[in-house]
């Protein structure tokens, strides 16, 4: 019975390896598959080139399984991956090992860890690992606090294009924190990152926009603003865009589309927002919370839908 099951997996490993040596099993065909949301095709795509050693397949894998995508959520076995892809060198395996030990999520929680491999990720060019890093010092975790330091390389990955460094820019400038406090410049960086289509810049852009601060007041510019960070699950947004219709700020009052927006915050998890919904209710009648609760609803499908 042993022998026959070692003939089964040299058979199986035989016909794996000739299937990709014969370029049948290609990375991109697993990635195309798991943007398409089919977790089980990615999957078996990246588990034989994985058995082959290879790293973006292993990296892959790993987050696949600390995300519960067509596996059972594990993160030991998501840090086993990511460090089969970490050791052949795999650049993006140690920004994620650096979030796992940033987290505690299948490792214990260990800052320290955690910097190391950012650095390596940073010194390899990777464009997220240095906004991580950033964080790391904004927040004085595993390193000495550094507002400075943070904000060097929140524009070092702003200028590769990270919309999350950018957005991270116009806090620091709002803050005053590692740079002059500026609402212009916080605005600018801001409005960089929400064209750019980065939900929370799109909310923070339209409260810049909402409250005149380092641009000329504009309701109806924060609303657009807003209402693009809102459809896209932005729980601030939802909530400002409640209050401005329910205000009128920017058009005319609408209660029923304010109830809307405040309802979809307080699912978000906004208490300011479950406050503001109650307060609707006692002002609106049966059919008009019927039809807000209707367009939360819908609203609520489209969310998911998008992402």
């Amino acid at each position: 019975m042993l022998d026959q099951l070692r003939q089964h997996q040299f058979v199986a490993g035989a016909v794996a390896a000739a299937l990709l040596l014969a370029g049948c099993v290609r990375f991109e065909d697993g990635l195309d598959a798991y943007k398409q949301g089919d977790y089980a095709t990615a999957l078996k795509q990246w588990q034989v080139l994985s058995d082959f050693g290879d790293p973006a397949a292993r990296n892959h894998l790993g987050v696949m399984f600390d995300h519960g995508e067509g596996v059972a959520e594990d993160d030991i076995e998501a840090v086993r991956f990511f460090r089969m892809a970490a050791e052949a060198g795999y650049a993006p395996a140690f920004n994620n090992l650096g979030l796992m030990y940033q987290r505690g999520a299948g490792v214990l929680q260990d800052h320290r860890q955690a910097v190391d491999w950012f650095r390596k990720a940073v010194a390899a060019g990777h464009v997220d690992a240095m906004n991580n890093l950033a964080v790391m010092f904004d927040h004085g975790q595993g390193v000495p606090e550094n507002d400075v330091e943070a904000v060097r390389l929140f524009r070092d990955a702003a200028a590769r294009g990270s919309l999350q460094a950018k957005n991270n820019l116009g806090l620091m400038y709002e803050r005053g924190a590692g740079v002059p406090q500026s609402d212009a410049e916080a605005a600018n960086w801001f409005k960089q990152a929400a064209e750019g289509g980065h939900p929370e810049a799109q909310s923070n852009y339209g409260a810049m926009l909402d409250n005149g601060r380092g641009v000329t007041r504009n309701s109806q510019e924060a609303i657009r603003w807003f209402t693009k960070a809102a459809q896209n699950g932005q729980v601030a947004a939802q909530l400002n865009l409640g209050l401005m219709y329910q205000s009128g700020r920017g058009g005319e009052p609408d209660l029923v589309e304010a109830y809307k927006w405040f309802n979809l915050a307080a699912s978000g998890g906004s208490k300011e927002a479950a406050e503001f919904k109650r307060g609707l209710e006692a002002m609106l009648t049966s059919s008009q919370v019927g039809e807000a609760q209707r367009r939360s609803l819908s609203e609520n499908v489209a969310v998911v839908e998008r992402r």
